[in-house]
């Protein structure tokens, strides 16, 4: 289980994280960390790899204390962002690149990362940094993959990426946490698309946890209602287009709610992340 307790960190008198309680205990889950810009996601996910050693509060993996633990953070990797900047590891080919996370991570699986590059396209005798930012990206997303770690943080996995590699990747992380079972903590913005990879979901607002639930949990509250007056509920959204009144909320609806509603001629549909995502950031 990775637990944070009481954390914080800030910035000069900028807030970036305040007394946050999390506990991530779904070992196999895809968690989905989302936030604004400047919510505090990548702040969370360095400070998980110890790359921000100065905070308040406590991180543990399975009840030991991560800060200065290089045996329990061996059991993680962080890839994304910025992370090859100022890094003597990403100044050469990536041939290279993949020999020394090789040594870095026991588990990590030379022919898997080969194979991935092949199916990006991608030359290993290429040097890092003359490589797009798409497909830094992409070879931070491999070493991610192929490190076969317990928890892989992916920090903004699809940054530069198109529609079609996207896709692959997706295909390839999904098809290798089927076979290999473990965690993954992704942030992106793009959460409309990686919607139906999640198992779980985190999101951030002014520094704080707003919602950390399991995805079928969320799904089971958030609906969009037309053409149906509702009481006593969490509305979140509500519109009028064209005469046509629409209602967004994150609440129960019972099966025979939902019956008297399309009794009435109204309807419910499911309503999505991106769209709850939207409607919770702003209010």
């Amino acid at each position: 289980m990775l637990k944070m307790i009481e954390l914080e960190k800030a910035y000069g008198k900028n807030m970036v994280l305040y007394n946050i309680n999390l506990e991530l205990n779904n070992q196999e889950g895809i968690y989905g960390l989302l936030g604004r810009n400047g919510a505090g996601k990548t702040t969370m996910m360095r400070m998980l790899y110890n790359m921000i050693p100065t905070y308040r509060g406590r991180i543990e993996l399975n009840g030991q204390n991560l800060k200065d633990n290089p045996e329990a953070l061996s059991q993680l990797i962080y890839v994304g962002g910025d992370i090859y900047k100022n890094n003597h590891l990403f100044q050469g080919k990536i041939n290279k690149l993949l020999k020394v996370y090789q040594q870095l991570f026991a588990n990590f699986d030379l022919d898997f990362a080969k194979k991935m590059l092949a199916d990006f396209h991608l030359d290993q005798k290429s040097k890092f940094s003359k490589l797009s930012t798409g497909n830094k990206t992409l070879i931070q997303n491999i070493l991610g993959l192929a490190s076969r770690s317990a928890i892989t943080i992916l920090d903004e996995p699809t940054n530069g990426l198109d529609s079609v590699n996207r896709q692959i990747f997706f295909r390839h992380l999904i098809e290798d946490h089927q076979q290999h079972p473990r965690m993954f903590i992704l942030s992106t913005h793009l959460i409309q698309e990686i919607e139906p990879y999640l198992t779980d979901v985190i999101m951030l607002k002014d520094a704080k946890i707003l919602m950390h639930q399991p995805l079928s949990e969320i799904q089971n509250k958030a609906y969009r209602v037309i053409n149906y007056q509702l009481n006593n509920k969490n509305i979140i959204h509500q519109e009028n287009l064209s005469g046509l009144e629409t209602i967004d909320i994150y609440d129960d609806l019972s099966k025979d709610e939902i019956e008297q509603i399309h009794q009435a001629g109204g309807k419910v549909d499911s309503l999505g992340l991106q769209a709850l995502f939207n409607y919770l950031m702003e209010g």
